[in-house]
């Protein structure tokens, strides 16, 4: 389980890398933000986040595998917990909340694919 583990992190830490900083080029160059630094600090709590959410899930598979998708809808509901909670006390976040809506929904979709990965992963008996 250790190595699957390894592969779908780094997977899914590249893929959130890579679309952080696409999504922070394009804001910089562009002048879309007062602040594009709030676009890179989102992605880094986003991804932390799921990244939790998704050592989480693999705990879940090795102890029953039954219960991943469950995993997985609770920590999309408290993610999403999180994400209105900053927006409500962090005012640069608030007057930037395009851009998390976006990153939060780019995540989600990255955090649906390494799931599915995880579902679909058969595990070795010892």
């Amino acid at each position: 389980m250790g190595k699957e583990f390894l592969k779908l992190a780094l997977i899914y830490i590249v893929l959130v890398i890579v679309v952080g900083a696409t999504h922070f080029g394009v804001v910089s160059s562009m002048n879309l933000s007062e602040n594009p630094p709030i676009v890179y600090k989102i992605y880094i709590i986003l991804g932390l986040i799921t990244f939790m959410i998704l050592q989480v899930g693999f705990l879940v598979k090795v102890k029953s595998s039954d219960f991943v998708g469950f995993t997985f809808m609770g920590g999309m509901v408290a993610k999403m917990g999180i994400v209105l909670a900053l927006i409500v006390v962090n005012e640069q976040i608030k007057s930037n909340v395009l851009h998390l809506v976006l990153a939060y929904f780019v995540i989600l979709l990255i955090e649906v694919l390494i799931f599915l990965s995880l579902i679909k992963l058969e595990l070795k008996k010892i």
